[in-house]
């Protein structure tokens, strides 16, 4: 046995592989074009550079006590939800604010049930915590779109038929020993970019409370969705329902770490006890904050990446309905044009995709850094208008192979 197994580590950390292309380092192609972290490449509102300027270095001395992030997010949610400080924990990233969530639950038999492709980290950490993931995968031959009525029906029903029985027999667990602790949903879905309509998110949340499962929805690219399709406006109508939100995205701030997680005031004191009490530092929030009051960036960019996104489309030879009608091999996955992701998927099942965009000066995501994929897909963050054409250019040569 060697040195690491004697010093008592978790199992799950010894023979678990973590897959993931969220790094501290990025190698570029030479004069290439970064179409892979997630981070909106137009940048943060220029309000945030004055609060660079006037912040008093002092405030690095203590600890971080700002207010104006929470005021910031309650004032932005106002019309959609009534939040007070008490539903908001504020987080560095939304990636730590799922290791949060995922360490509140109970892991003895624990199942989270989720969809495939989706964010990697999440169900990553989960399992190396000891959860099971049990995902619901999107189906190629249906361009890799969400349906809800198959959602239901493959995974959710099925447990709620065991739990039945659970209960008529006096188990507290169901048939399989297992239960579901909560439910993950990335909406926009990373990789795809594709969109869940609230009113399908509320039928999920609504019968989940029916069988005491929290719903975790990542809203991490939400800030290129409409407002109004946010879970934020349901925290108050249900009490298993959590939503994360991060700066980094559509706010342009990655660099800051600063997320968190909206949910009602009871999970919140949960998760508090979890946390240090010094989350997100005195200057990223007072940063974070002007951001909010200024969308004008995140509403710019949409623009420009629906536009790119409907070049792609005339590239590929496809309509909306892609990839029916495809003149070529590649093909995009369903998405939603505001958003700054898509997946793209190729008919040649030895293509390495990751390899044939870095031989055309682009950087994206391997396929098969997400479950249900592999390297015959990739994820791509569009990149400024600029730099568009060099992205055009690789998909156009790609499409003819």
């Amino acid at each position: 046995m060697d040195t690491t197994r004697r010093l008592k580590i978790k199992k799950q950390l010894l023979d678990h592989k973590k897959i993931s292309y969220a790094m501290d380092h990025i190698v570029m192609p030479i004069d290439g074009v970064d179409c892979c972290e997630g981070c909106n490449p137009y940048g943060f509102p220029t309000e945030c550079e004055d609060v660079l300027r006037s912040f008093d270095p002092a405030g690095m001395g203590a600890y971080p006590h700002s207010q104006a992030m929470y005021a910031a997010i309650i004032d932005y949610w106002k019309d959609q939800c009534n939040i007070e400080r008490e539903n908001i924990l504020l987080t560095d990233g939304s990636i730590s604010a799922l290791y949060i969530i995922n360490s509140m639950f109970d892991t003895h038999n624990a199942v989270a049930l989720g969809i495939s492709p989706q964010f990697t980290d999440y169900y990553m950490n989960a399992e190396m915590i000891g959860i099971e993931y049990a995902p619901y995968q999107l189906r190629k031959e249906n361009n890799y779109k969400f349906e809800l009525d198959e959602f239901m029906a493959m995974h959710y029903q099925e447990l709620a038929e065991e739990d039945k029985i659970g209960v008529r027999e006096g188990l507290s667990a169901t048939a399989s020993g297992k239960s579901y602790n909560f439910i993950y949903i990335d909406n926009p879905n990373n990789p795809t970019g594709q969109c869940i309509d609230i009113a399908d998110i509320e039928t999920i949340v609504a019968e989940a409370r029916n069988h005491d499962i929290t719903v975790i929805i990542d809203e991490a690219y939400g800030d290129y969705m409409g407002i109004t399709n946010s879970a934020v406006q349901l925290c108050e109508k249900y009490s298993n329902l959590v939503v994360v939100r991060t700066m980094s995205k559509g706010f342009g701030l990655a660099g800051l770490r600063v997320g968190y997680i909206i949910a009602c005031k009871e999970l919140i004191s949960y998760m508090n006890k979890l946390v240090n009490p010094y989350m997100v530092s005195e200057l990223a929030r007072e940063v974070a904050a002007v951001a909010l009051a200024h969308g004008e960036v995140v509403e710019e960019s949409k623009r420009d990446f629906a536009g790119m996104k409907s070049a792609i489309r005339d590239v590929l030879g496809c309509t909306e309905m892609c990839p029916a009608g495809n003149t070529g091999s590649l093909h995009m996955a369903e998405t939603l044009d505001t958003n700054s992701l898509l997946l793209v998927y190729h008919d040649d099942p030895e293509i390495n995709l990751y390899e044939e965009f870095w031989k055309r000066g682009v950087l994206v995501v391997d396929g098969y850094d997400f479950k249900g994929l592999d390297s015959t897909a990739a994820r791509i963050r569009l990149p400024i208008g600029d730099e568009f054409p060099v992205l055009l250019r690789a998909i156009r040569e790609i499409n003819e192979l």
